[in-house]
């Protein structure tokens, strides 16, 4: 039990009342667990993690202020491609209506807006993210429903009107 000799159940308890997030939930569950007496091997499998995951976590608890143990350090990520002016343009711009900067068509499209991110500001970036930039613009890309070219629209008014919705 060594590494969370130093600390009581009631501290432990009241750190689990502060604590947010469901990993770091699951650090101080186990500093209970292993403080109430539980095995190494128990916590491995009650929190469906490796043994040497179970004694990392418990380590933190030896090595960090009780507050900061659960958490971890930050970390600064990969720097974005487009910086923070040129993002600021960008969301601007697909505000705009992409016929007043130059372009053939009378709203924004996901593969308009990547080509209209590498021709202004050199950046190329995957469909997906594009995705979440328009999302992030307030935009919402939506495709026409296609239509059978046999389906008769009175039964589909009709189908309409009749079927309630949940």
């Amino acid at each position: 039990m060594g590494r969370v000799d130093h600390l009581s159940l009631d501290e432990l308890h009241k750190q689990l009342d502060r604590t947010e997030g469901n990993v770091p939930t699951q650090r101080v569950l186990a500093a209970i667990g292993r403080k109430q007496g539980a095995t190494l091997d128990e916590l491995a499998a009650r929190h469906n993690v490796a043994e040497k995951t179970i004694r990392n976590w418990l380590d933190r608890f030896d090595e960090r202020p009780l507050e900061a143990a659960p958490y971890d350090d930050e970390r600064s990520g990969r720097p974005a491609k487009l910086s923070e002016e040129a993002k600021a343009a960008f969301l601007a711009d697909l505000q705009q209506s992409p016929g007043e900067l130059g372009y053939d068509r009378h709203s924004w499209y996901p593969v308009l807006a990547r080509h209209h991110l590498e021709e202004e500001y050199g950046v190329e970036y995957s469909l997906r993210h594009v995705y979440r930039l328009l999302d992030e613009a307030g935009l919402s890309y939506r495709s026409a429903r296609p239509q059978h070219y046999r389906a008769d629209p009175k039964d589909e008014t009709e189908f309409r009107n009749t079927v309630q919705k949940n």
